[in-house]
């Protein structure tokens, strides 16, 4: 078998452009190979490529048209006949290096979260970024913070920890699922700086602290949502579902503070991980839909602010 099939179905059922000429890459990953609880992730990507379809292009919040982006939606990167997920991994980190060549944001859909870490060394090798000029933006119910879970190091259950390690900044945000030897290890790398769910839900000055220092982050950001980071009826449908999650409005508010306020930030890549579809909804995956297509409107509406402005 293969390890790349074509999705017919694009991203916002809009045309798919040469990977070159794109201002968007979306890359479907339907991994599935460390998961502890619940499964069907691997299900994810194709169902929120088609969710896609019945989103409106117009951002009406921000007044922004997503059909003015080109869109390459590639083929979908499935692991292979006797792939391990090492295997599948150390590929997946060549096939994103190669993608990352390309000018365009590189936004993958996931398949479960082990698939961040190679994603991330991808891009930064790819882009002559280094970890330590790098921000890792986290939305996560969980902390992801293990060295090891179930005998794995490579465990979607381990996928910030490589990151850190490597030297990048990790910010969490709504964490509400961590071990004591997690957020220790957190305070003793002086490197990860964690806001949890239900501080942020109870306490209005923290907050603003969020606000602010997503609004004021500086250089390079890569942002990792798994959606499990929202409340249960936004994402019933993953892996390891946890009470107390961010609402929707509170999502929006956090990303528009460090994607569409936030002239410093330059965002090297994207992913969304741990939707699974279920019979009789489309909740999970049109969500997730959802918030890739806020996340561009977002990003790209400051991005044509400032050129229309350098151009005057």
């Amino acid at each position: 078998m293969g390890s790349e099939q074509r999705d017919t179905r694009p991203f916002l059922g809009l045309s798919s452009v040469s990977a070159c000429d794109a201002d968007v890459i979306v890359f479907p990953l339907p991994f599935e190979g460390t998961v502890s609880y619940g499964h069907g992730t691997a299900a994810g990507p194709a169902a929120v490529l088609r969710a896609s379809q019945e989103i409106e292009v117009w951002d009406d919040e921000i007044d922004f048209s997503l059909d003015s982006l080109k869109y390459h939606t590639s083929a979908t990167f499935t692991p292979a006949e006797g792939d391990t997920t090492g295997t599948y991994l150390v590929r997946l980190f060549g096939k994103s290096k190669m993608l990352a060549e390309n000018d365009g944001l590189l936004v993958s859909i996931g398949g479960e979260h082990s698939i961040t870490p190679p994603l991330v060394r991808g891009i930064c090798e790819s882009k002559k970024i280094a970890f330590s000029d790098l921000t890792v933006v986290q939305f996560d119910a969980h902390a992801d913070l293990r060295s090891e879970y179930e005998g794995m190091k490579q465990s979607h259950a381990c996928a910030m920890r490589p990151l850190v390690e490597n030297g990048s900044r990790v910010i969490g945000v709504g964490i509400r699922s961590v071990e004591r030897d997690e957020m220790q290890y957190a305070e003793e790398s002086r490197r990860v700086q964690t806001f949890g769910a239900q501080r942020l839900a109870d306490d209005p000055e923290r907050e603003r602290e969020l606000c602010s220092t997503l609004g004021n982050l500086r250089g390079n950001v890569y942002l990792t949502i798994d959606v499990d980071v929202l409340e249960v009826h936004l994402c019933p449908g993953t892996g390891t579902p946890q009470p107390g999650g961010l609402s929707w409005w509170q999502m929006l508010r956090y990303l528009r503070a460090l994607l569409h306020q936030n002239p410093h930030c330059n965002l090297v890549g994207v992913d969304i991980v741990e939707t699974v579809p279920m019979l009789g909804t489309q909740v999970n995956e049109f969500v997730s839909a959802r918030v890739l297509s806020k996340v561009l409107a977002y990003t790209f509406n400051g991005k044509s602010k400032e050129t229309s402005e350098s151009s005057t």
